[in-house]
């Protein structure tokens, strides 16, 4: 059994947020490379007099607003999480995991939880419906803890595919 204890400000979570878009293959710095290939491509084809490049002008606005608006959609999304506004207690044992927030207490089953993922500074239990769990690998002790945690994670759930971005 493993007890952590923690709090996730907005900076953090959007931290955890852009770590899991990415680890997803769908993160902001591969977001901006394409937007950054698109408007140097558009720009090239329109300097050779060719009307298609505004095509690809075009879609580099579309990556640019997509990007923009998938960041204030998580802010948002994280101003109306009240677990996020007092410290969190969570308790991994073999058979669940017990939080308690400023939600309140609850004890999920394993079998709730699809998949797991795991980043340089965070393991993200993910839920059917596109639910999520952000746990910091901060909030260990030490790496006997850190350790601890991920065995029980991987005795439990299968790891999420690692995509590029």
């Amino acid at each position: 059994m493993t007890t952590l204890n923690y709090q996730i400000d907005e900076t953090e979570f959007m931290h955890a947020a852009r770590a899991y878009w990415s680890y997803k293959g769908i993160g902001d710095f591969g977001n901006w490379v394409i937007v950054a290939l698109l408007l140097i491509t558009g720009t090239g084809i329109l300097i050779w007099g060719m009307a298609i490049g505004w095509l690809c002008i075009a879609g580099a606005a579309i990556f640019a607003a997509l990007t923009a608006l998938r960041n204030i959609f998580w802010r948002r999304r994280y101003r109306r999480m009240v677990k996020y506004s007092a410290p969190i207690t969570a308790t991994f044992s073999a058979d669940n995991v017990q939080t308690r927030s400023a939600e309140g207490q609850s004890t999920v089953p394993w079998s709730i939880f699809t998949k797991y993922a795991e980043t340089p500074d965070y393991f993200f239990l993910m839920m059917p419906l596109r639910g999520l769990s952000i746990i910091p690998k901060r909030a260990c002790e030490d790496d006997f803890q850190l350790e601890a945690l991920r065995e029980v994670i991987t005795a439990n759930l299968p790891r999420a595919k690692m995509r590029w971005t």
